[in-house]
This record gives structure tokens, sequence and C-alpha cells, in this order.
């Protein structure tokens, strides 16, 4: 066995609520939309299980079209995959040599890392306090991959473009993480009509509410396509994953009034726990919010835990200092059976 897969960590999802015994456990630690997929995406599984004998047409023409169609990009400018995670893998398979330099600024999502020590690359860590991020690292760093992600996960915030295109300057190739874009006001993906070595990945998983059908996608410059192509599994998304990812893309309306639930109650619950004394949320423009615990509360993940719901401890992550806590945005009454819990144990 390699030895960068001996010490490497593995990739910690977080607790769900098939490990407790308890019934009804609140699961608000891995950002998945609390709401059920529209009636026409329910309609299109339920019709496309007897096919589920045969493989799907592993170009996924439809579903590129589709998408061709929602972001406003040509069907030779996307790739798929099973989820988001792995076209990050294809994207490090495609492009790093070993010792390759990649820069990941923190705190972000950790998947990054493991993909590209996998790749035997030299990682550097930017840390910016919050994920408020300049540019200035590039050109200490020069590096052949920069993952950048916007809105960033844990912290919730957005990357100026202004930074974005002085990055993509100053880096061989960037990859903009957009899994949360739709919850945010900005998009950057129409920066690939400029810059060539740009790469956005997205996911069906958060806005399109589809996290258990592994759909993700990204665009890009039509030479990284094609690559990508090349080297992603070639049946990576299963036929009911595909047909339930067009007909979301066909009810859109429909997800875009659940977003506007969604970022109400964001904006809701960011303005109680700001009340709540010992707690620092951080603004949020994803459907998650970050907490610091800023005086010593014993054991106030377990505390949550043992009344059923559950949260994303992130203390420790490299790029934050202290405890901190990422709380996704449920319903009303899952949120306020957090708020209630957090007041009484702060």
């Amino acid at each position: 066995m390699r030895e960068v897969v001996k010490i490497i960590n593995p990739y910690d999802p977080g607790l769900f609520p098939e490990d407790f015994e308890k019934p009804d456990v609140i699961q608000l630690g891995s950002n998945e939309n609390p709401y059920e997929p529209s009636e026409e995406v329910k309609r299109t599984y339920i019709q496309s299980l007897k096919f589920i004998r045969l493989y799907p047409k592993s170009t996924y023409d439809i579903l590129k079209t589709e998408l061709s169609k929602y972001l406003g990009v040509e069907r030779d400018e996307i790739s798929v995959g099973c989820g988001a995670s792995e076209l990050i893998n294809c994207v490090c398979m495609a492009l790093l040599e070993e010792l390759d330099k990649v820069a990941i600024p923190v705190p972000c999502y950790t998947l990054y890392a493991i993909y590209a020590m996998l790749r035997n690359a030299q990682i550097y860590y930017p840390q910016f306090t919050g994920y408020k991020l300049k540019s200035d690292f590039v050109y200490d760093v020069k590096p052949k991959l920069t993952f950048l992600c916007s809105p960033n996960n844990p912290t919730g915030n957005t990357i100026k473009r202004k930074v974005i295109e002085e990055i993509l300057e100053n880096s061989e190739y960037v990859v903009l993480d957009e899994a949360y874009v739709e919850f945010s006001s900005t998009s950057n993906v129409n920066l690939i009509e400029e810059f060539d070595n740009l790469i956005v990945i997205r996911s069906f998983s958060k806005f399109f509410g589809l996290a258990g059908m592994r759909v993700g996608y990204l665009v890009a410059d039509r030479k990284i396509v094609e690559g990508i192509e090349k080297i992603r599994l070639p049946f990576a998304i299963s036929y009911p994953a595909l047909r339930t990812a067009v007909a979301a893309l066909r009810s859109v309306d429909y997800y875009l009034n659940l977003k506007e639930k969604i970022v109400r109650e964001r904006e809701r619950v960011y303005e109680k726990l700001r009340k709540i004394s010992g707690l620092e949320p951080y603004p949020s423009e994803a459907n998650f919010i970050l907490v610091k615990v800023t005086r010593e509360v014993d054991d106030l993940i377990q505390k949550l835990l043992n009344e059923g719901i559950i949260v994303r401890d992130v203390t420790g992550l490299i790029g934050l200092d202290g405890k901190h806590f990422r709380v996704t945005i449920g319903k009303p009454e899952e949120n306020d059976r957090l708020l209630v819990l957090l007041s009484k144990f702060c």
C-alpha cells in the first residue's frame, strides 16, 4: 500500500440519524435540503425504477442539455459525475503531477486536501480569518492548482469576484466550488468565458435536494472537459439519478420557492443565535451557519446529541481558532428546537 494512504485521515462525514437508537433525530449536520423533492421528481423517480436493470447512456447527453439551458453555457463545456466529490478527484487526477503545488485557502472543505495528497502534491494552506480571501498568497506559492469555495464550507461567505479574477491570473488552474451557490446572490460560472483555466464545480445535493442520488457537474473550457470525460467513471450516475436530476432542472421554480424559505429561515436563525450568550454566528450565504462558542460550555455538542439533534462539530479544522460547530438550516420547527436547547445550555 502506498505510504500516503497509510498517513492520510479518512474523510469524516459526521453523525447520521441511524447512529442513534432514539427515533425522530433531527439532522442538522450535513447541509441537506430539509424539504421533499418536487412532485415531478417523485413521479420521475418511481417511473425510472423499471430501468434499473439497464446502464444509462454514459455520455449523459440529456442531463448536459438541461444543464446547458440552466447555466447558459454550451453542452461540451459540462462534465457530470457521481457527486461533486468524484469530479474533485477527477480534476486532481487530470492535472496534478507529483510535487505540483496546490493552494487550499483555509478554513474550507477537507476533501480537496485528501485528493491532492493522493497525487503526492505539495499542499499550501494560506489561512484567512473568516475565509475573507485576498489574492496575495498566489504570488508566493505560484500554484499549479488552487481550490476556492464560494459560498465557503464551513464559513458560509462568498469570495469577491475581483479576488477570484486575480487568483485566476496567477494560478495555472483554479477550481471554484459552487456547491451552495444557489442559496447566495452571486455565481461566477460565467468567468469560464474569460478564463480557460477555471473549473466550476457544482452539485444537485444542496439546492435541488438530491444528496442521496449523488449527482454533480463541472463547467470549464472544452479541453478540460474533454480530459475529465476520459477519466471519470463511465456509468457514474445511475439511471434513476439521471432522470431525477433532469426532472429537478425542469421543476426549478419549485426549488426556487424552497430556497426563499431556507434563506428567510437562515436570516431568522442567525439573528436568534446572535442573541444567545456565548455564541458568535458567522453571516452566511449558504444553507448553513457556522457558530463559534466564545465561552466555556461543557460538552455542548454532546448535550445536543443527547437531545436528538445533530450539528457538525468543526472544532480543530485548519483555519478555525477555538470551538466551532456548523448548523444546517432545517425546517422552522427543527430550528426552533435547536434554538431552545442552545439557549438552555449556554
